[in-house]
């Protein structure tokens, strides 16, 4: 008698760990970042602790790992364990930590390619940071065939929305209001000199804006020497600590709050000293921190101008009721993709048991013609019958005899074989191999 088909493991299912703008502070994300040199070793660990495949995304608005694994108790354990190794000992904050699994994974994956989980929604950059952290882990051989599959139909998701709604329309147009306002001030671009704060999200979108339209001089502030050095090597600026903020502002025309650390790092006084050392040549600070990265009280200066968000949407004659709407369509976009990744992965998961069973059946079908030596058609048939119901049998009875879900499996049986309607032959489908 021929052997069953070789034994074939459940497929992975999705997972997400990690912390965002939405659930903890700037100094958190800063105690978690995750340099591209220590990936590697991090994502060895994680596959060595429960996950098959992993990559992880590492900015300033959010550290996450995204995962697939076939124990998600275990992996999500390594996740939370791993994490919190790199807060040096520190207590986590309450709730800072999230978990996404199946199809909440799935769709917060396609949210943030979007840029849906931003800071500021419709912002383009994470979108590029996602790819080189999908990139980075395929090198490292860290991705397998079904997260691989998650981010190539996240990045379709992210275009569809992105070019079929108006989502990108919102940060443009900030961006494009605040270059009026600057140019307002300083007219051509080419010799004013700017100190970005962060580098956030959006603040990076403004620079980028900036730099299409003339903008050459750039220096960047961030809280740790290497995540400033990381930052300004992308725009080949210049790089300085929070610590080196005071002189940074003196030689700053063009000052963009976007580190929103919690507290207000450009203070009045900072300014006031900053203007007399400048000789009270303007300042031009955009502040797109969420928290507000410049203290309140600058706006009263003279020679200090200061933007806000709401600034720049009066500006730009938009607003957030029409932002809004454009996310809940770029939602509607995703969960369409969503809906149509896991229905596709599904039917390919059961179409591989299909297989599976045709492979089993045509087995036994071909032991019973060749121990059937004179036997007559009746006989054969009777004998196929018996040889194909044997191992159900047993188990439907097994499962009577011990089980808590006797009767979930006796629906079941009875929906797969069609046992309450008239039964198809399915003739039109024969087996490979039969005549």
């Amino acid at each position: 008698m021929g052997h069953p088909p070789e034994y074939r493991a459940a497929p992975a299912d999705f997972l997400v760990v990690g912390a965002s703008h939405k659930t903890s502070s700037t100094a958190f994300r800063d105690r978690l970042f995750v340099e591209p040199g220590d990936e590697v070793q991090l994502l060895e660990n994680l596959r060595a602790r429960g996950f098959e495949q992993a990559m992880v995304v590492s900015t300033c608005d959010r550290v996450e790992i995204f995962g697939a694994s076939r124990n998600m108790d275990e992996s999500m354990q390594a996740a939370h364990e791993l994490l919190e190794t790199r807060l040096g000992g520190q207590p986590v904050d309450p709730g800072a930590l999230y978990v996404r699994q199946g199809r909440d994974a799935v769709r917060h994956v396609f949210g943030v390619a979007t840029s849906l989980e931003s800071a500021i929604v419709g912002e383009a950059d994470i979108l590029g940071q996602i790819k080189d952290a999908h990139a980075r882990a395929r090198r490292v051989g860290a991705l397998g065939s079904e997260l691989d599959g998650l981010m190539q139909k996240a990045f379709s998701a992210a275009k569809d929305a992105r070019t079929n709604t108006a989502i990108a329309e919102g940060p443009l147009s900030l961006a494009n209001a605040a270059l009026q306002a600057i140019r307002g001030l300083f007219g051509d671009l080419e010799k004013v000199s700017a100190l970005l704060l962060g580098p956030g999200e959006m603040g990076v979108l403004m620079l980028e804006h900036f730099r299409r339209h003339g903008l050459r001089h750039i220096t960047i502030a961030g809280p740790t020497p290497g995540r400033a050095s990381s930052a300004a090597h992308a725009f080949e600026a210049h790089a300085v600590t929070y610590d080196e903020l005071g002189s940074a502002l003196e030689r700053a025309d063009l000052v963009i709050g976007a580190a929103g650390t919690g507290r207000e790092i450009v203070t009045a006084g900072m300014m006031r000293e900053a203007i007399r050392a400048r000789r009270r040549k303007p300042v031009f600070i955009l502040d797109v921190a969420v928290p507000a990265d410049a203290e309140r009280a600058i706006a009263e200066m003279d020679d200090v101008f200061l933007y806000d968000l709401d600034d720049l949407e009066s500006i730009s004659r938009s607003n957030r009721a029409s932002r809004d709407e454009a996310a809940r369509e770029a939602w509607r976009v995703i969960d369409s993709h969503v809906d149509a990744f896991l229905e596709l992965r599904a039917e390919r998961n059961a179409g591989q048991e299909v297989t599976d069973l045709r492979s089993c059946f045509e087995q036994m079908r071909t032991d019973v013609l060749t121990d059937s030596g004179d036997m007559d058609a009746a006989e054969v048939t009777r004998r196929l019958i018996n040889r194909l119901l044997h191992a159900p049998s047993e188990a439907l009875r097994a499962e009577a005899r011990n089980g808590d879900n006797a009767d979930v499996i006796a629906k079941a049986v009875r929906r797969l074989f069609a046992l309450d309607s008239e039964v198809q032959s399915g003739d039109d489908e024969p087996p490979q191999g039969s005549k």
